[in-house]
């Protein structure tokens, strides 16, 4: 045998064991897993008590920069925190968040994301912000969302600005932990919801003196694991 043929078989033997590891660690490889905050139950019918129409403009949402990813974010303790690798939300969890609120207000108070239609000045408009403080995961016992959400009328009124903390119990799994951050997050999103037909009604009745004199108060949050607190700002 040649030099020349030693040397081919020598480095194709070393292509083919680079090809054969890499197969293998492929093959080793756990499958990904993708959890969702929205229902999946498709869209319900919308609740058209709020009188006139009104749109709403959901803003982008923030997080935690240390939540601002796609991987499940899980507490090992009050101070440590594991990511998951192979367990995400189907997108970056601020995206999950923002779709889930707009989806529950807009069904709850009969508002029209403003992206769905062309916007007529003779709609108001609400502007909703949420500020995601904390989301935190404690695998097998709850999971708790803390937010500071504001609803900012396009007419003028004062912005109503809420803060909210909702609690729910979980078991183990990480289905378990989706199905909980679902939970609290809609129970928020309910929140939010009420605010803005509250604010709505006053809107429609901004010209009697009762309505302007008498502050929008944030709405109470009637569960037992969840607390609420508000400010309003002028």
């Amino acid at each position: 045998m040649t030099f020349l043929q030693s040397f081919s078989l020598r480095a194709f033997a070393r292509v083919a064991t680079g090809i054969s590891l890499a197969v293998l660690v492929a093959c080793g490889s756990p499958p990904s897993r993708f959890y969702t905050l929205g229902s999946g139950g498709g869209s319900a019918t919308a609740d058209r008590t709020v009188s006139p129409a009104v749109l709403v403009d959901m803003r982008p949402v923030t997080v935690p920069p240390a939540l601002a990813r796609s991987q499940l974010v899980v507490q090992v303790n009050a101070t440590q925190v594991k990511v998951l690798e192979d367990d995400r939300w189907a997108s970056p969890l601020p995206d999950e968040i923002r779709t889930v609120v707009l989806a529950t207000v807009t069904r709850q108070s009969g508002a029209v994301d403003v992206r769905d239609m062309a916007r007529a000045d003779d709609v108001p408009l609400y502007r909703i912000s949420v500020q995601v403080q904390r989301f935190e995961t404690w695998p097998g016992s709850h999971v708790l969302i803390e937010a500071v959400w504001s609803i900012q009328p396009s007419n003028g009124q004062e912005t109503m600005t809420c803060h909210n903390i909702a609690s729910q119990p979980v078991s183990a799994g990480y289905d378990a932990i989706a199905d909980g951050h679902r939970q609290a997050l809609q129970r928020i999103a309910t929140q939010i919801a009420r605010a803005l037909r509250e604010l709505a009604r006053r809107s429609e009745l901004h010209g009697s003196p009762q309505a302007v004199n008498r502050p929008a108060s944030c709405p109470l949050m009637a569960y037992a694991e969840a607390g609420s607190g508000a400010t309003l700002s002028p």
